[in-house]
């Protein structure tokens, strides 16, 4: 053991029975020094720097009395601690070492037996040292997480930037219709997306995507995905191709799927898209095992439109098909990522839908309505993204 470790400060008022324990310190090659009282001990702790400290409970004092001040002092010292019970009771042993102490030595006690204490006072040394150079180990590791964790929030924050900047900036309305979005992400950047737009003054185009995973990977994708998606409006509205736009959205889950698998990625996503023909009022649109299939309300009612599809950036070779719908004379349209669903009560999917459903129903075809029932406006955290796009109709809105 090291010299500047063989330190120990006796507390005791006993003069007759130091000697004792002297010769038995210095025979052990210890260092002591006596002191009569836990306030002397205090102050000798920064200039003799002891390891051990024996601590000579008085016969009219117990364990328990020990301030507990003296006891933070002497963990923060790193002092082993041997408490000496003249008269000791059961609790004063318990207490002892769930104070810390490392050994105890009850009067009547025997030379062998404070060499023992000695020999458990040097094992705990040993352990001691060890566990500091874990501890500064530990605390270095920590400071380096910290960091890591700061460039890491600030590199989410601006990834959520860029995520923000691609999507649509606030609600687009075109003649009678409206579209709104809301989206609850659970991290800094979210997996889902959406897109609307108006093209050649006629073709209303929307979509919501949901790609697998969440955090930074899965929001790159969606930037990736909005750019395609924008590519191809540009090309068309270029070439005034109403032809194209007619068909939309033919082709266009095809086209992502093969993107996608050439870029190896290793993301899949769902997705929903959709083109409405506002001249004729007619919906097309395809799903991309979107789920749950959007809610269209009319004065009908509230009911999923039909439709089913692969996920994209998994098969090779597939194929989605484009369903059409003429559109009541007012309607809204809402389209939910999966990530409301788990929000949503009921134990099973087909409750939950039911319970998306009737919400819908009860909102009367407005978007901050059906927000208000869902709850989603007041939404801090989720356990996934939670996102929701509403298209609305309403003949007593503004003219083109």
């Amino acid at each position: 053991m090291a010299e500047e470790n063989k330190r120990v400060l006796v507390i005791s008022r006993d003069v007759e029975r130091f000697p004792r324990w002297l010769e038995i310190l210095e025979n052990a090659g210890w260092v002591p020094v006596q002191v009569p009282t836990r306030d002397a001990a205090v102050e000798r702790l920064s200039d003799f720097s002891p390891f051990l400290m024996f601590l000579d409970i008085e016969p009219e004092e117990h364990v328990v009395d020990i301030d507990e001040d003296f006891d933070r002092r002497c963990r923060e010292a790193g002092l082993a601690v041997i408490p000496i019970l003249r008269k000791p009771e059961p609790e004063d042993v318990a207490d002892s070492f769930r104070r810390g102490a490392v050994d105890v030595l009850m009067e009547p006690f025997s030379d062998a037996d404070m060499e023992l204490a000695l020999s458990r006072a040097g094992s705990f040394n040993d352990l001691f040292r060890e566990n500091r150079a874990y501890r500064k180990q530990l605390e270095a590791a920590n400071r380096e997480l910290r960091e890591s964790l700061s460039i890491l929030k600030m590199d989410q924050l601006a990834g959520r930037e860029v995520q923000l900047s691609v999507l649509p900036r606030q609600a687009l309305v075109y003649g009678d219709y409206e579209v709104v979005h809301k989206i609850v992400p659970s991290l800094y950047l979210s997996g889902d997306f959406v897109g609307y737009s108006v093209l050649l003054d006629r073709f209303l185009i929307f979509y919501m995507a949901d790609v697998s995973g969440h955090g930074a990977s899965s929001a790159f994708v969606t930037v990736i995905l909005s750019f395609m998606v924008r590519q191809i409006s540009r090309r068309h509205t270029q070439e005034v191709d109403i032809d194209a736009l007619t068909r939309a959205p033919e082709g266009l889950l095809e086209h992502i799927n093969r993107q996608l698998l050439a870029m190896n990625v290793d993301k899949h996503l769902t997705m929903f898209v959709g083109a409405i023909d506002t001249e004729r009022d007619v919906l097309r649109y395809a799903t991309a095992a979107q789920q749950p299939m959007p809610v269209l309300v009319s004065e009908s009612g509230a009911v999923f439109i039909e439709g089913k599809g692969k996920p994209l950036g998994l098969f090779e070779r597939g194929e989605w098909a484009v369903n059409e719908v003429v559109l009541p004379r007012e309607f809204s349209l809402s389209i939910a990522s999966d990530g409301l669903l788990e929000c949503l009560p009921g134990e099973t999917l087909r409750e939950q839908e039911q319970a998306l459903l009737e919400a819908c129903g009860r909102a009367r075809m407005e978007h901050r309505n059906i927000c208000a029932e869902l709850d989603i406006d007041a939404m801090t955290e989720a356990p996934d993204d939670v996102s929701l796009l509403t298209i609305t109709r309403n003949r007593r809105g503004g003219k083109r």
